[in-house]
């Protein structure tokens, strides 16, 4: 039980880590959001480096962005207890109830919905990588398969806090009392 506990741990470390540096988009999104405002208000565009910044490219970049910070998030949340969550059903059941429904849960819904979700997602970023995919506008931004990427990622990351999950809810069920006690523990917040 204490592996179980200790790949859970692992997983939560990695989506953390990568949650963090994702945070990062949050920032970008915002100076991306405001330049373009700032630019289509005051009447120009900006070249630099070559590169032609102009409302169409700068408005691709913004979802981009936003795409970047969502999808890095995503596992993390979850493992965070941090989704939205419908407790009307639930919430009057006692911890140990909560967790064979949430496991029961990960098995029959999450598990299955990823294994059918993940080869799609996967051969969406395959195929946009192979063409080098980029904007279907003339002025847009290139190279189409990185956000694509992230998208692939988004579900991985999903699977990965889906099994961190199930792992501690097993811990919880059939592991020892300090155990148990551990593995409903919640990392402090980011």
């Amino acid at each position: 039980m204490r592996r179980l506990l200790g790949v859970s741990n692992a997983i939560d470390a990695v989506l953390k880590s990568v949650a963090h540096v994702g945070a990062w988009f949050f920032i970008a999104c915002i100076v991306t959001i405001c330049f373009d405002v700032i630019t289509r208000k005051a009447g120009f565009q900006l070249n630099l480096f070559g590169i032609d910044l102009g409302s169409t490219r700068l408005q691709e970049l913004e979802w981009h962005f936003h795409a970047v910070l969502f999808l890095t998030w995503l596992g993390y949340a979850y493992i965070r207890n941090a989704h939205v969550r419908i407790d009307v059903f639930t919430g009057h059941l006692d911890q140990r109830r909560q967790a064979r429904l949430e496991l029961i849960g990960c098995i029959i819904f999450a598990l299955p919905y990823l294994f059918v979700a993940l080869p799609f997602a996967h051969e969406f970023f395959v195929q946009s990588f192979r063409q080098m995919e980029g904007s279907n506008a003339p002025n847009g931004l290139p190279y189409r398969f990185v956000i694509k990427g992230f998208l692939y990622y988004g579900f991985l990351s999903v699977l990965a806090a889906v099994i961190s999950v199930m792992l501690r809810r097993i811990v919880f069920l059939w592991g020892p009392p300090p155990l148990a006690d551990e593995a409903l523990h919640i990392p402090a917040k980011a």
